[in-house]
């Protein structure tokens, strides 16, 4: 075998080497070690929210139609007063759970929100209808801020 024939498999040889190592289990991104409760406490310190409380699973079940059971991992805190529509709601979804149904059900809470305050608080209807519902993974958030860019912008941080 000539040097030349010896020379061009030993590239062939280290090009699949390196293509085999391209291939390898990828890093999960950082949220995924994250919990729901650390995600909100990001979220809630972008911006000059209300006082928000925790809100429980039987409220997450009655009133956002999400099951808690369908959940990893889930944290809800809303204005208690419900004088704002203020809240942070970060769900972290179950493998085997339907997260598209779990989205839609977020984003149906957000429109009949956005209605019901609309004919009495527009200024909180606004707030409504620029939040939007964020996904990375298996994490949903709804987060109605008084400012949804800050809010975005941390939340994303918070998931790289």
């Amino acid at each position: 075998m000539t040097v030349k024939k010896k020379m061009i498999r030993l590239l062939c040889l280290a090009l699949l080497l390196c293509l085999l190592c391209g291939c390898g289990a990828k890093e999960q991104p950082a949220a995924m070690n994250k919990t729901c409760a650390e995600l909100t406490d990001l979220a809630a310190a972008s911006a000059a929210f209300q006082e928000l409380a925790d809100a429980n699973a039987k409220y997450l079940a009655k009133h956002l139609m999400v099951d808690a059971d369908t959940l990893e991992d889930w944290c809800l805190r809303m204005d208690n007063t419900r004088a704002t529509s203020e809240m942070i709601c970060i769900l972290k979804v179950k493998p085997e759970a339907d997260q598209k149904k779990v989205r839609e059900a977020l984003e149906d809470y957000r429109a009949e929100q956005a209605a019901i305050y609309r004919d009495y608080a527009p200024a909180e209807a606004a707030k409504l209808e620029k939040a939007r519902v964020l996904e990375n993974g298996a994490y949903l958030a709804l987060i109605v801020s008084p400012d949804a860019d800050k809010t975005a912008a941390a939340l994303g941080a918070g998931w790289k």
